[in-house]
C-alpha cells in the first residue's frame, strides 16, 4: 500500500496552493455597539424587514486528507478536533464552541498526512478497543472513542480506538497499538510541533465557512418552556420557519443550507432577541434556540457551518439529538 500513500503525498506536492478569500462581513452581522445593546422586546419593536434566502451556487467541497474526532457512547453529537484538507486548509476545535482555521504549504499537508500513514495503522479500516484484565470490574462511566481518518491513496481510511492515559488504564489490557494511535491523535490537538516552513500561515483565524447548514423543528402543539421570544417576529426571510429546506426522512426536523450571509443574518436576528450568547460568526461551532410559536407551539433551531470538504447539502447530515 506505500505506492498508494506516493500518489497521494506526490499530487500534494505538484498542486499550487488555493486561495483563501477572506470576505467582508456583510452588514448584518453587526457592529460593537449593536452586539452590546440591549436585546429589544418582541412586542415594544416593529418586526425587521424580511429578506429572501440566497441561493447556494458555486460551492465545491475541497478533498479530506486526514480529520480526528471525540465521540461517546454517550447520546451526544460527535466534537469535531482536527480538518485537514487538499487545498492545505487546516480546521481546528480552539474550544468546543469555536473553530480557527490556518493553511500548510502542499510539503506541510503531504508531511502531515505521511506521518499517520507510516504507522503502518491505516491499511485498512479498523476498531481497538480496551480489553479488561482477567478479574477486573468494567468502570460505570461513558466511553470516549477517538476516530481517524486518513486519505491513503484513493480511499478514506477509518479508525477508532479507545484512548491510553485515563485515570483507569490499570484495569486494562496494555496495547502498543492504542498508544500510538493516542499520541498522533494528541498531535493534532497542538500544532506546535509542526515546522515553520509548512506554513503558509501559521496564525489562528476564526474559520471562514462558505455555506452553514439549518435545522429547524417545528411544534405547533408544544409550548416552549420559559418565556422565549417569538419565532415568527425574529425570523428573518420571507419563507416562513416552518417550511424551510427539505424535511429530513423518519423526523419532524427540516433542513436547509445557507449562504454565509443568511446565516449570519439568521445569528444576528437570535442575538438581538437575547436567544443566543455568544453570538453567532465566523469561528462559531453551533448555535442552537428554542423560540414561542404562534401562540401554543415552539420552533427549535440549530445552526452549525459547513466543514471544508462537505458538500453544500442536508444529505446525509444527522439531525439534532
Amino acid at each position: 500500500m506505500r505506492w498508494l500513500a506516493l500518489v497521494l503525498i506526490v499530487s500534494l506536492l505538484a498542486c499550487e496552493p488555493r486561495v483563501i478569500v477572506t470576505r467582508t462581513p456583510s452588514p448584518q452581522t453587526g457592529s460593537p455597539a449593536a452586539s452590546s445593546a440591549p436585546s429589544p422586546s418582541a412586542t415594544a419593536n416593529p418586526s425587521p424587514t424580511k429578506s429572501a434566502l440566497r441561493p447556494v451556487t458555486g460551492i465545491s467541497p475541497a478533498t479530506r486528507l486526514l480529520s480526528y474526532q471525540r465521540v461517546s457512547d454517550i447520546p451526544v453529537d460527535p466534537t469535531l478536533r482536527f480538518v485537514l484538507t487538499d487545498d492545505g486548509r487546516v480546521i481546528t476545535a480552539d474550544s468546543p464552541d469555536y473553530l480557527v482555521q490556518r493553511k500548510l504549504t502542499p510539503s506541510g499537508a503531504a508531511a502531515m498526512v505521511l506521518q499517520a500513514i507510516e504507522t503502518g495503522l491505516f491499511q485498512r479500516d479498523a476498531q481497538y478497543a480496551r480489553e479488561l484484565l482477567p478479574g477486573r470490574t468494567l468502570p460505570a462511566r461513558g466511553v470516549t472513542v477517538l476516530v481517524l481518518i486518513i486519505a491513503n491513496g484513493p480511499r478514506e481510511v477509518r479508525v477508532s480506538f479507545e484512548p491510553t492515559g485515563q485515570p483507569d488504564d490499570e484495569l486494562f489490557q496494555p496495547s502498543a497499538t492504542r498508544d500510538k494511535l493516542t499520541a498522533l491523535a494528541r498531535g493534532y490537538e497542538d500544532l506546535s510541533w509542526v515546522p515553520a516552513n509548512h506554513w503558509v500561515d501559521s496564525r489562528p483565524q476564526p474559520y471562514q465557512p462558505a455555506a452553514h447548514r439549518l435545522f429547524v423543528l417545528a411544534e405547533p402543539n408544544v409550548p416552549p418552556a420559559g418565556r422565549p421570544s417569538d419565532a415568527d417576529a425574529i425570523w428573518p426571510f420571507l419563507t416562513p420557519i416552518d417550511t424551510v429546506g427539505e424535511p429530513m426522512g423518519g423526523t419532524s426536523w427540516r433542513c436547509a443550507v445557507l449562504v454565509d450571509e443568511d446565516a449570519l443574518a439568521l445569528g444576528d436576528a437570535l442575538t438581538r432577541a437575547g436567544e443566543i450568547s455568544p453570538p453567532y460568526r465566523w469561528g462559531s461551532a453551533l448555535a442552537t434556540a428554542a423560540l414561542a410559536w404562534r401562540g401554543t407551539g415552539s420552533v427549535r433551531l440549530q445552526i452549525s457551518p459547513l466543514l471544508p470538504h462537505e458538500a453544500a447539502s442536508c444529505a446525509g447530515a444527522p439531525p439534532p439529538l
